[in-house]
C-alpha cells in the first residue's frame, strides 16, 4: 500500500515537471524585446524570448507564449499595446 502511494506520488511530480511545458519547448533564452505603441508612444511592455523546436517565442505579459512567426517585436506588440488597434485595422 506504502509504495503505491509513493509510486503515484512520484508520478505527479513528474507530471507537475514535465507537463509545465510543452512537449515542443527547447530551453533556449534568447533575451527579451520591448515595444511602443504605434499610436502611444507612452505605451510600452517586454517579454523575454526562447527558442524552440518549432521557433522563437516571445511571451506576453499574461505568461502565454506565442509563436514569433518570423518578427517577435511586431507579434509582441500586435498581441499586446496595439492590439485593439489591429483588430480595428482589420475590419
Amino acid at each position: 500500500m506504502l509504495a503505491t502511494a509513493t509510486r503515484i506520488a512520484a508520478i505527479s511530480v513528474l507530471c507537475a515537471i514535465a507537463c509545465t511545458r510543452p512537449a515542443h519547448a527547447i530551453e533556449g533564452n534568447l533575451g527579451s524585446v520591448t515595444v511602443c505603441s504605434k499610436t502611444q508612444s507612452s505605451k510600452c511592455t517586454s517579454g523575454p524570448l526562447r527558442a524552440t523546436a518549432l521557433g522563437k517565442q516571445v511571451r506576453l505579459p499574461g505568461g502565454t507564449w506565442v509563436d514569433c512567426a518570423g518578427d517577435c517585436r511586431e507579434k509582441l506588440r500586435i498581441k499586446t499595446v496595439d492590439f485593439w488597434y489591429e483588430q480595428m485595422m482589420q475590419n
